[in-house]
């Protein structure tokens, strides 16, 4: 069987690590697998770029195992352009054609670059790959103010790390609140004035322009202020990368369509990681962007593809921010306002602050600030979709402790 993976991410080594173990399925024929990579490096763990970048972690930490015992064509620095599904082949940009009998889409996510005047300027830099980090590591170096645009976890986690090396640190946000996909108003503002008191400026509700300088970027405007900035920042977000599926029959919303086996509209083709648009709780759709995902994900797309038959459960996204003092994480998500019964503990002496989001007696979703130790059971409780109404008296005995207030 000849299978093309396109990506070299965790989603792509989960899946072969799936391929080499079941490989018996095969029914005599061999794996013959080719995987297409825009990047020339080994697969690595983007999860762990900031701690790379400051030094925090070496080249070979966060580094994949690649083989699994199963011998791969590896063709790197190679980008593929088109998905010619009618004939079942991949064209890459210098022309060459890929054959395949099963497609795996693993080709993760790029970051958006925000309408901001200036943003192509030398000094204003992304994190998403690990040249990025590469050149990020050599401009910190010589750097004194740091800006990040944008308070999600890579601008907030890349600010704690800068900040900790002694940078002077300003986070701009456009929302009124930082972390805005993973916790709510009241947390974030508990997780904020912690990392305030670490010296990290944050300018909320607001926008920046324009990123000011001749060729080199020195600042970034914000309403009628000008910030000074040696090093720009963008975490804006990412959006999939799905450009060479235009001509292709396969199916894309805000990302590729799949369903609970990762298959993709198009019969052999799958997708899995950043890139796949999965069902949600409800019925509807979400791209869930993260390490955890991407994992289980390309493992059941990579059973599925060789002929077994497993479903992937939803699986909740894990946030973890890397470097808050104290711990600050996210279980699953808070679907708009939907209404929900909210279960919360604080503890203000221990700095430890937890809520539950309860909707149709099952937990959609779980923040926390100074307490790590229940992520498993909350995530088991999400995954699960179980019903809460026979362990509410326990939830409220000994999860959170003696004082439990419901919203």
């Amino acid at each position: 069987m000849r299978i093309v993976v396109i990506g070299n991410g965790p989603a792509a080594m989960s899946a072969i690590k799936a391929i080499a173990a079941h490989k018996a399925m095969l029914s005599g024929s061999k794996a013959d697998v080719t995987i297409i990579s825009a990047e020339t490096c080994q697969a690595y763990s983007p999860m762990f770029l900031v701690d790379y970048l400051t030094g925090a972690l070496q080249l070979d930490q966060i580094l994949l195992r690649e083989s699994y015992g199963l011998a791969c064509r590896r063709l790197q620095g190679e980008k593929a352009t088109r998905v010619c599904d009618e004939r079942n082949s991949v064209i890459l940009e210098n022309g060459k054609e890929i054959e395949y009998d099963r497609l795996l889409i693993v080709s993760g996510a790029s970051p958006i670059v925000p309408a901001i005047r200036g943003v192509e300027k030398e000094g204003v830099f992304f994190l998403n790959r690990l040249d990025d980090a590469e050149r990020l590591s050599r401009r910190i170096r010589i750097a004194t103010k740091v800006i990040a645009i944008g308070a999600g976890m890579v601008g907030v986690e890349a600010a704690i790390a800068f900040r900790k090396m002694g940078r002077n640190v300003s986070v701009i946000e456009a929302v009124d609140h930082i972390l805005p996909q993973m916790l709510d108003k009241e947390l974030a503002d508990r997780a904020e004035k912690k990392m305030r008191f670490l010296g990290i400026q944050f300018m909320l509700g607001a926008k920046a322009s324009e990123i000011v300088g001749s060729k080199v970027s020195t600042g970034v405007v914000v309403g009628d202020k000008e910030i000074e900035g040696d090093l720009i920042l963008v975490a804006t977000g990412v959006m999939p990368n799905v450009d060479f599926l235009e001509r292709s029959n396969v199916t894309i919303n805000k990302g590729i369509i799949v369903d609970e086996k990762m298959r993709t509209t198009v019969p052999n083709i799958y997708a899995a990681g950043d890139v796949a648009e999965s069902i949600d709780p409800y019925g509807g759709r979400e791209i869930l962007p993260n390490w955890y995902n991407s994992a289980e994900q390309g493992w059941i797309a990579g059973c599925n593809l060789i002929g077994l038959d497993i479903t992937c459960p939803y699986s909740p996204p894990v946030s973890v921010l890397k470097g808050a003092e104290p711990a600050v994480v996210a279980v699953g998500r808070v679907y708009g306002d939907a209404g929900y019964e909210i279960l919360s503990y604080s503890d203000t002496c221990r700095g430890v602050y937890e809520k539950m989001f309860l909707r149709d007696q099952r937990m959609d979703a779980y923040q926390a600030i100074g307490m790590v130790d229940k992520v498993g059971l909350m995530y088991n409780y999400i995954r699960g979709r179980k019903d809460l109404r026979v362990i509410k008296e326990e939830l409220n005995r000994s999860v959170f402790g003696a004082t439990l207030m419901c919203h």
